[in-house]
Parts: C-alpha cells; sequence; structure tokens
C-alpha cells in the first residue's frame, strides 16, 4: 500500500518553449490536469514571437512559475528551470510533448524511497498519429540515450551534486546529464508505465548530430575498450534509427 506521505511530495514540472504555438496548449494541458496534485508548474520560454504566449497565458494557472526571455539554447532553459524548482522531485517535459493523464501519480507510486532517478516508457507520435513505444533501458546508457529523458524524474539534490545541463550540446545535454548522475554512484530505476508522448519532429530528430553528440558524450564518460564497444554499438544505432525514421510507425491500439 502507497503511503499518503509518498504521495503528498512535492514535484517540480518543468516546459521549456520556444514558437510552438501548435503543441503548447496540449503540453500545459497535461500537466495541469494531472491526476497528482502537488504538482509546482515552472514555464521557461526563449521569447516566442509566433503567438505562443498569448496560448500560455489563456491556460498556464496563476500559481505557475513563467519566465520568457531569450536564453543560448535548450540546456540554458533547462538550466533556468530546474534553478527556480522547488519540488523534491524534477521532471522536464518539452512543449511537443505531453504527459498521460496519471504519469506523476504512477510513477511517485512506483519509485523505491533509495531511487534517485526514475523513467518510464514514451510513445513516439509520427504523422498520421502513427505510435510506437519505446522503453528506457537503464543498463543501455553506455551506448546511447536509451534512457526517454521526458520520461524521467529527479530528485532534485541531484542537480545540486552534478551541476548543470552542458549548454556547449545542443540535443544530447540530457544524455549527459544522465550519464553524469550514473557515474556519480546515483541509483536509476525503470518503471514500466507509459508516461509521455512525443511528436517525432523536434530538435532530435537531426539525426546525424544528434548521434555525433551522443558519441561526443561516449567519450567524455568512458574510455578504453568500453569506448570503442559503445561507438561500435552507436554506428550500428545510427543505421537502425535512420531505417526507422523512414518506415511508418507501428501502429499501437
Amino acid at each position: 500500500m502507497v503511503s499518503q506521505a509518498k504521495l503528498a511530495v512535492k514535484v517540480s514540472v518543468i516546459t521549456v518553449v520556444y514558437n510552438a504555438v501548435h503543441t503548447i496548449e496540449e503540453t500545459i494541458r497535461s500537466v495541469i490536469n494531472q491526476t497528482y496534485q502537488n504538482i509546482e508548474y515552472i514555464v521557461i520560454d526563449g521569447g516566442s514571437t509566433d503567438g505562443t504566449l498569448d496560448v500560455i497565458k489563456k491556460y498556464l494557472p496563476a500559481n505557475s512559475y513563467f519566465k520568457s526571455e531569450p536564453d543560448t539554447g535548450i540546456a540554458d532553459a533547462f538550466n533556468k528551470g530546474v534553478a527556480v524548482a522547488t519540488g523534491d522531485w524534477v521532471a522536464i517535459i518539452n512543449a511537443d510533448d505531453w504527459y498521460v493523464s496519471n504519469a506523476v501519480e504512477s510513477m511517485m507510486k512506483a519509485v523505491n524511497d533509495t531511487t534517485d532517478v526514475c523513467c518510464g516508457n514514451i510513445m513516439l507520435v509520427g504523422e498520421n498519429d502513427y505510435r510506437r513505444v519505446k522503453p528506457s533501458k537503464v543498463n543501455w546508457l553506455n551506448y546511447g540515450m536509451y534512457i526517454m529523458h521526458p520520461t524521467c524524474f529527479i530528485r532534485r539534490e541531484v542537480y545540486a551534486s552534478v551541476g548543470d545541463y552542458d549548454t556547449s550540446l545542443s540535443i544530447a545535454m540530457d544524455y549527459d546529464m544522465l550519464m553524469r548522475i550514473r557515474n556519480s554512484g546515483f541509483k536509476i530505476q525503470y518503471i514500466d508505465e507509459l508516461v509521455t508522448y512525443m511528436r517525432t519532429g523536434g530538435a532530435s530528430s537531426d539525426i546525424t548530430r544528434m548521434h555525433q553528440e551522443e558519441i561526443k558524450v561516449i567519450k567524455n564518460h568512458l574510455n578504453g575498450y568500453s569506448y570503442w564497444l559503445s561507438r561500435a554499438v552507436k554506428y550500428a544505432d545510427i543505421i537502425r534509427w535512420r531505417f526507422f525514421y523512414k518506415s511508418p510507425f507501428k501502429v499501437v491500439a
């Protein structure tokens, strides 16, 4: 039985957005309509000019934190959100993604008391609403971004220990963060729950640049045999991803 104290912990949810007028409403609604009650919502906008701000002002609750100003990229926006978060746990969901209605509750119910990061499953949503589920694979972290960052919940004190997202990375800053967390000895727990829907076509759809940055992260965190093995697996993964993005998604009922 899950204790009431466990379900009373505060969760800070951060949305970073820039010119996402067509998708930000669904993201906001998915957060404010969560079945979990104790959520602090933080929206960091990079200075949108396409009407995004009007949508945010229309749907964002008055007790949320909102900041709109230019930033240097996604990592900078992540860092701004984490810096103002006051929750026990921190989750980040971008403006192209949205949560399952009970995402926060299901993760908080299932997470172990000794866990520092928990992650779950993501559903990729392509054209014509084709969908494919991708589970997080904690044991594959050496080989690439196999932990789905939009499904992650990270204890706030972990960020205080490992530092900010790397602003020199334009895509793989989340992979670098998770590698630093894992290498610092923090415990990552996989929970077999669907957490997030993610539209394909965002920054991570630049497959070549994404994998180049992932290889850079691998090189920074591994050495010797482990690095070369990881790099070989990563190149095989590049081929798989190129095929995946050229092929129709499998429809999931």
